[in-house]
């Protein structure tokens, strides 16, 4: 097997919802593992010297706007370039993916399904009702819901955030394959060669 795919991310990046389910298949194709990590995208900036979005520039905005519709077109993956629910307070979405990857479970669909709430379908990832469904949807308990609240979940929070900046993560999606880093989902096919 090959080393894994750690994959550092923001439940509300468009980019991270670009590269999920690629990266997912890339692990599987190398039958190797995919391990996510959510983080805060304040620690990463932060750290990193990044800007949220409402304080970048116009230029800046104008040109991601762009860049969303062409690499949407180029992939194939429909997006809302304006969902409803965007910016996000995201802490409750990671947190319970958190919580149900610390009981042995895969949660490539459930933040695949949360992602896509924002990008696809104008749903407020804030909102413990939508979290709770998109539970039920993959199958997974809404109990999980609860345990994102336990002080061990946020640890675990913390320490992915902290693990960001302790890897010099500027942005996201992020990917490692041993110690070789690789930011952005247009950094995948790299992904890919360097499991090969």
């Amino acid at each position: 097997m090959s080393e894994p795919i750690i994959h550092y991310f923001f439940v509300q990046s468009p980019w991270s919802f670009f590269g999920f389910r690629r990266a997912v298949d890339i692990a599987k194709k190398h039958n190797t593992t995919i391990i996510h990590k959510p983080c805060r995208a304040a620690d990463v900036w932060e750290h990193g010297g990044g800007v949220p979005l409402a304080k970048r520039p116009k230029p800046r905005q104008d040109y991601r706007m762009v860049e969303l519709k062409r690499w949407s077109e180029f992939l194939g993956i429909p997006i809302n370039l304006n969902p409803k629910y965007f910016p996000v307070d995201e802490a409750l979405a990671a947190r319970t993916i958190i919580a149900v990857q610390d009981d042995g479970k895969d949660v490539s669909q459930l933040t695949e399904t949360l992602m896509g709430d924002i990008w696809l379908r104008e749903r407020d990832i804030a909102d413990p009702a939508i979290v709770r469904e998109a539970l039920i949807s993959c199958g997974l308990s809404p109990e999980y819901l609860e345990n994102a609240d336990l002080p061990e979940t946020a640890a675990t929070y913390d320490r992915n955030s902290q693990s960001a900046r302790d890897h010099n993560i500027f942005g996201v999606p992020t990917y490692f394959v041993g110690n070789e880093m690789f930011w952005g989902q247009d950094r995948l096919d790299f992904v890919d060669r360097a499991l090969g």
